[in-house]
């Protein structure tokens, strides 16, 4: 990898964008105090100077301007400033009368701070020059001036001093805040290479394992709740997925058996009859064990919302009719009567999606509810949706049972089978919902089943 792409990628990682915020947050939280010491101690040393000519000042207006000479003035001012290469002078309608020192013809003069001027605050830091100098000009009767001069060079060296210790501890600090937000950082993003080295730990053998959560509310705390969520779908999934394939495997063996049972059995025989019986026989196994697998097939479909709606206009009253009239013969072979009542209107929907949902109600009550000799067959609406029920006066189904006849390959009665094997009430009620509605199972006014299926009147996209 190019030396430009890693610094690249290293520089769009997460952490090390983390490091360099905390660690430059803190550098510029230290460099901002350092820079405020530093003004503090270049403002305490203009104040020190100021202090030494306010009491210079105090000390020449203090004497007798009448009775001292200009010699005697400028040495009593000499004195009463400390350091070397002060100045002072006595000037006279501009002229320079007597002098003591050096006066700076050069560099920079900084007028004194009197109580009545105001700080000078951050600009302290850059009044204090080495070839600076701090100056006082006194103003006495006759027309005499006293001139003070105090040099900063001292002080500049000083507060460079100051400035020198100031950078190194900045220095030292920096490395220590660069230190700490590696740490903390690391420390920060441990849950999330806690959660991928369990990421990575995980597959269809270990799907128990969870994240540790503190309670905390934090966003960290947050990702880690949302992974164990998502796991324990994921693990619920699984378990479905290996009970479905278990169902399937049983379900699968019973005709596949009942085939290789006929087939040794005609082998065996040898007789052209026995052979062609035999044949009818795995020929309606094979034709259940396709119906079987298209309706698995359709499930797993409508489950991941992969079938197209090819939505129309339906005339609920003559859909209804017409399923009556053609299912009719099949309710009189097992002694029962199908009747209709409804008043239900249109709807938009796809028509071969309904067909299915009913056809496989009628199945059911054909199989398990037609031993009543009644099953009725309604439909109402309004404006929002409208509701098919299906009665019968079979043996009905227990409270507690009635959400397991829509599971795959459940069987209550298990002497009496459906043409889909199990599956026609789990797809039922799949589609039901698919289509934006439901079906659910109660008890009915006839004294056995009442299945309920609820519709919009209008299409809706499936959730």
């Amino acid at each position: 990898m190019p030396r430009a792409e890693g610094a690249l990628r290293l520089w769009r990682r997460a952490d090390t964008r983390a490091v360099v915020a905390v660690g430059f947050t803190l550098v510029l939280a230290l460099s901002a105090q350092a820079f405020f010491l530093y003004v503090f101690a270049a403002e305490e040393s203009l104040e020190q100077a100021d202090h030494w000519l306010g009491q210079a000042r105090q000390l020449v207006l203090s004497l007798d301007p009448h009775d001292i000479s200009d010699e005697a003035l400028l040495r009593a001012a000499h004195a009463a400033l400390p350091g070397g290469m002060r100045a002072a002078r006595v000037v006279v309608g501009g002229e320079v009368r007597a002098g003591i020192g050096d006066w700076p013809e050069q560099g920079r003069l900084i007028p004194v701070r009197r109580d009545d001027t105001p700080d000078r605050g951050l600009r302290s830091f850059l009044l204090l020059r080495a070839d600076a100098f701090l100056v006082d000009s006194i103003e006495l009767p006759g027309g005499r001036r006293v001139e003070l001069a105090v040099p900063m060079k001292r002080f500049a060296r000083e507060t460079q001093e100051i400035a020198r210790l100031l950078a190194l501890l900045v220095l030292l600090s920096s490395i220590a805040a660069f230190g700490v937000a590696i740490v903390a950082t690391r420390r920060a993003f441990a849950p999330l290479r806690a959660g991928t080295a369990l990421l990575e730990r995980i597959d269809a053998a270990h799907l128990e394992a969870r994240l540790p959560t503190r309670a905390t509310g934090d966003p960290v705390d947050h990702h880690a709740e949302t992974l164990n969520r998502v796991l324990a779908g994921i693990e619920a999934s699984f378990g479905r997925l290996r009970g479905f394939a278990s169902d399937v495997a049983h379900e699968l063996r019973t005709p596949l058996n009942r085939i290789r049972n006929l087939a040794d059995v005609a082998l065996a025989g040898g007789d052209v009859q026995a052979l062609a019986a035999a044949l009818e026989r795995i020929q309606r196994s094979t034709d259940e064990l396709g119906r079987m697998v298209d309706t698995l097939l359709l499930i797993a479909e409508v489950d991941d919302r992969r079938v197209p709606l090819e939505r129309e206009s339906v005339d609920v009253d003559a859909w209804l009719r017409r399923t009556v009239e053609s299912w009719a013969p099949a309710f009189e072979e097992r002694g029962a009567k199908l009747t209709l009542h409804s008043a239900a209107g249109t709807l938009e929907a796809d028509r071969a999606l309904l067909d299915r949902v009913l056809s496989n109600l009628l199945d059911n009550a054909a199989w398990h509810g037609a031993a009543g000799g009644r099953v009725e067959l309604s439909a109402s609406g309004d404006e929002q949706g409208i509701l098919i029920a299906l009665d019968d006066a079979g043996p009905g189904v227990p409270a507690d049972e009635r959400e397991r006849v829509f599971e795959r390959f459940v069987r209550l009665d298990r002497s009496r089978r459906g043409s889909a094997g199990g599956l026609g009430l789990a797809l039922a009620r799949s589609v039901a919902r698919l289509l934006g509605g439901d079906l659910q199972l109660s008890a009915s006014h006839l004294g056995g089943a009442r299945f309920v299926w609820r519709l919009p009147r209008a299409a809706r996209p499936p959730s």
